[in-house]
């Protein structure tokens, strides 16, 4: 199977509330030989308000994200959609992907009524190249080189690593440069580190990683927190009750005995404490997983293989723990109601078939028609979202009332007050942001963002 690398260049940095502004993906062989690249803009969404600090990395001004010429959102997402489609089925790989690049795909799927799970469906799988190379790092120190920061710590950002592993990477925070420099990462731990590279390979399947998390073996956990790793030897001890991808371990570094005789309330208290005993680990998220023969003596830490395993065989044998310890878990997760914001709905529940039909036709019809499907759908936020979309291309294309509600909807969002709490980027929260960062630009960002300000200076007495 061969492999379709990609990124995002985006108009800040929260995953729900912001937009792609810029897509670019490379499809290689299996062999990482490049096959073919694609590339395509965005316009700027009339609900969505950039940060300035996103636009003087990407170096995108305000006007080129109003240009006529530069494709429609939505139109945007139809072409990546159809693009990476046209490539499946693959294994999906990008820079810390898995937490921002790919939230902000599956946003736009799901906000142009698509199916957001593309990359872990009919066949594709996928994975994090940040992960990887951070696991390198550590399984073969010799492999990459790692620069650090002013502070002593490792740094792992692509635009600083590429270029201290052999990589000219002049055109960093373009979308298409970043997807090259992640291939080239990705070939130096092929060549440099191929147990690692093949075990990140095998784990990118969901069926491989649930495969090996069901062989009741225990298995070195590896993750990193602030860029520091932690490795933990870890044994399965069940399945999430409501995800049936999740399986919870528990951390063998900790002493079984300090759990059995606890209460409920202790033990409930006890997994949520500091270092946790009790680890998540998604079959679909490409864990770090590593079979105890494979791991290199230094990073077995205090616990050796042989201690390791006496404890895996104790907690194996205690059904009753293991019982209580899921228990707790199950007892102590973290339960989020339903969320006020579109956006943050994107998980609270899959389209039913009637639903999914109704978005195919609403691609296929003319934009003057569309709404009339706005409420034949079952799931309110669906019609909502066709009625968004609508407003996006032309508000003429909906009726009077809907007009209303929408650009109701965008005045809230853009025209939010500065002491209303809201994640996203507001007018003034952007003119405020604009201004500290003048007030020490380089003379090569002045430009862009005095342009930006005046803008927004713009946009809000027009609003007054």
């Amino acid at each position: 199977m061969g492999f379709v690398f990609y990124d995002t260049e985006t108009t800040g940095i929260d995953t729900s509330f912001d937009q792609i502004l810029q897509f670019a993906a490379i499809r290689t062989d299996e062999d990482l030989n490049i096959l073919e690249r694609f590339e395509v803009r965005s316009r700027l969404l009339p609900f969505i308000v950039p940060a300035p600090g996103a636009l003087r990395v990407t170096k995108m001004t305000i006007d080129r994200l109003h240009d006529p010429a530069t494709p429609s959102h939505y139109e945007m997402v139809r072409a990546v959609r159809s693009k990476l489609t046209e490539w499946s089925p693959a294994i999906f790989l990008g820079y810390n992907s898995l937490r921002f690049d790919e939230e902000l795909m599956r946003q736009a799927f799901y906000q142009t009524l698509h199916n957001p799970y593309l990359t872990n469906r009919d066949g594709n799988c996928r994975g994090d190249v940040l992960p990887l190379v951070q696991a390198c790092t550590e399984f073969e120190p010799d492999c990459v080189t790692v620069p650090y920061g002013g502070n002593g710590k490792p740094v792992f950002k692509l635009d600083q690593l590429a270029p201290a592993n052999g990589f000219a990477h002049d055109n960093a925070h373009d979308a298409l440069s970043d997807v090259e420099a992640t291939i080239h990462m990705c070939r130096l731990v092929r060549d440099g580190a191929g147990d690692l590279w093949n075990r990140f390979l095998r784990f990118t399947q969901r069926a491989a990683a649930a495969e090996f998390l069901d062989e009741d073996e225990p298995f070195l956990l590896t993750e990193f927190y602030f860029n520091r790793p932690k490795h933990m030897p870890v044994l399965r001890i069940g399945q999430d009750s409501e995800q049936s991808n999740v399986s919870v371990c528990f951390d063998l570094a900790h002493d079984l005995d300090k759990f059995r005789n606890l209460t409920d309330a202790q033990l409930q208290s006890l997994v949520v404490s500091s270092p946790k005993p009790l680890r998540k680990i998604k079959a679909n998220a490409a864990p770090t997983m590593t079979p105890l023969e494979d791991v290199p003596d230094h990073l077995f830490g205090d616990l050796t293989q042989d201690d390791i395993a006496v404890r895996a065989s104790d907690l194996r044998s205690d059904d009753a723990l293991k019982t209580r310890l899921l228990a707790a878990y199950e007892a102590t997760k973290t339960v989020y109601g339903p969320n006020e914001h579109v956006e943050k709905q994107i998980y609270e529940g899959f389209a039913g078939n009637a639903d999914e039909q109704l978005m195919t036709q609403f691609h296929a019809m003319p934009w003057e028609h569309r709404h009339t499907l706005a409420s034949q759908f079952q799931n309110p936020k669906f019609g909502f979202l066709a009625k968004r979309l609508i407003f996006a291309h032309d508000p003429n294309c909906l009726p009077l009332v809907c007009q209303q509600e929408i650009s109701a909807h965008i005045y809230s969002r853009i025209a939010a007050p500065d002491d209303s709490g809201v994640k996203w980027t507001t007018l003034t929260k952007a003119r405020s942001e604009c201004e500290k960062l003048m007030a020490s630009a380089a003379a090569a960002d002045l430009s862009l963002l005095q342009g930006y300000h005046d803008y927004l200076t713009a946009k809000v007495a027009a609003l007054a």
